[in-house]
């Protein structure tokens, strides 16, 4: 880790729990940020939860519903956050004919997101803005004390009446499209757009997810090119059954959560001690030119140790997925603040959601000990040397 002192310029606390306020008062964590290349202002959406009595059932633990709210920055440091409401709210609703909302096409689907919508990415594909959101059928209970997905979600979601695949209430990845000039004017009925899901619930638990910002042409297709967190990738038909990280190809974004799929593959499988438990991409890659992404990836060892990032340089090859041309293999990045060490959850998290280059350096939002908004500079040409001498192994 000595080596890697100096990577980080500076980092600080933007948000905490707000004490009061019913949508954000237990914690606040995991933001995305995008820069609207037309403005240069910086938006920024945070996961935030609190108590919701109005959403308990009979019988059932008091739901934590999770939402996000909105802040925003023009000097890449300070920001700003409207605590008067959510931005994007889930839809809270418990009656099977009730969980559907009209997508992008103007079609009624089945609304993943109606419990709870976590750990946003937001990133461009070809000029369009997107965010995507692990998100769960019901909400969740108080899951820091009693992590079980399922504890808030009404009795007929258990049973074979479920027919949404969501009986054990698994993240399911939904895609929206995002309007930043709505979102800058608060006009947040107008910012989001349901575009659908991208994960088969039926496979399992999946998170970080997101795009590289072009298409690409994969076995001769022009393809949406996706990494993804599968918990089980081996659901999917691959070789490894641990949380690893996973690129997919598709056509149309609506294949993703099928398997009409052009191709899937293995990126990066959790081999070292660090990554014991899990690997995945925590950030949307960053196009470094001459056909090369900057990615950046995080792993858990367990529950102690917690998650630390690291780096990796891709590289585009022909009518195939990127390869891995330069990764870091060691933890570049942990916890050393006081606000980042365990707190309501024991374990030692930053974990990074939003990767931008700014100003010649990069500018990183993540989440801390899985309860505050933190914010961080990164010395671009430092990590970049740093890479270009590693390998790819």
């Amino acid at each position: 880790m000595e080596q890697y002192q100096n990577l980080v310029k500076w980092r600080k606390k933007l948000l905490s729990p707000v004490k009061g306020l019913d949508w954000a008062s237990e914690m606040v964590l995991n933001p995305a940020i995008v820069q609207d290349p037309e403005t240069g202002r910086i938006h920024m959406l945070v996961r935030t939860t609190g108590p919701w009595p109005q959403a308990q059932l009979p019988g059932k633990p008091l739901p934590f519903p999770i939402f996000f709210g909105y802040g925003w920055s023009d000097d890449g440091e300070n920001f700003e956050f409207d605590l008067s409401r959510p931005a994007l709210s889930p839809g809270l609703h418990f009656k099977k004919e009730e969980i559907y909302v009209e997508d992008v096409y103007g079609n009624r689907v089945v609304d993943y997101s109606n419990g709870c919508i976590e750990d946003p990415r937001i990133f461009f594909v070809d000029g369009v803005c997107y965010m995507n959101t692990a998100c769960r059928m019901f909400p969740a209970g108080p899951y820091w004390d009693h992590d079980e997905p399922t504890q808030c979600a009404p009795e007929w979601a258990l049973t074979e009446e479920n027919t949404f695949g969501t009986r054990a209430n698994p993240t399911v990845n939904v895609l929206y499209q995002v309007d930043l000039k709505a979102l800058s004017n608060k006009d947040y009925e107008n910012a989001f757009r349901y575009v659908c899901h991208l994960t088969d619930p039926e496979k399992g638990e999946d998170r970080d997810l997101f795009f590289f910002d072009k298409k690409m042409v994969i076995d001769g297709e022009e393809c949406f090119v996706m990494l993804q967190r599968p918990h089980h990738p081996d659901r999917y038909g691959l070789a490894d059954n641990r949380p690893s990280i996973v690129m997919a190809a598709a056509k149309d974004l609506r294949d993703f959560a099928t398997d009409n799929v052009v191709r899937r593959t293995l990126l990066l499988t959790p081999d070292l001690d660090w990554q014991e438990e899990k690997v995945g991409a925590s950030t949307p890659p960053i196009s470094l030119g001459n056909g090369e992404w900057l990615l950046n990836y995080h792993g858990k060892q367990d529950l102690v140790a917690g998650y630390a990032q690291s780096f990796m340089i891709l590289e585009e090859k022909e009518n195939d997925f990127p390869v891995i041309k330069h990764i870091c293999n060691d933890k570049m990045i942990v916890n050393e603040e006081p606000w980042e060490a365990p707190s309501k959850f024991k374990t030692p998290c930053v974990f990074f959601t939003g990767l931008i280059e700014y100003d010649g350096d990069l500018l990183c939002s993540y989440g801390a000990a899985d309860e505050h908004v933190g914010l961080m500079r990164i010395d671009y040409p430092m990590l970049m040397d740093i890479l270009r001498k590693c390998d790819n192994k």
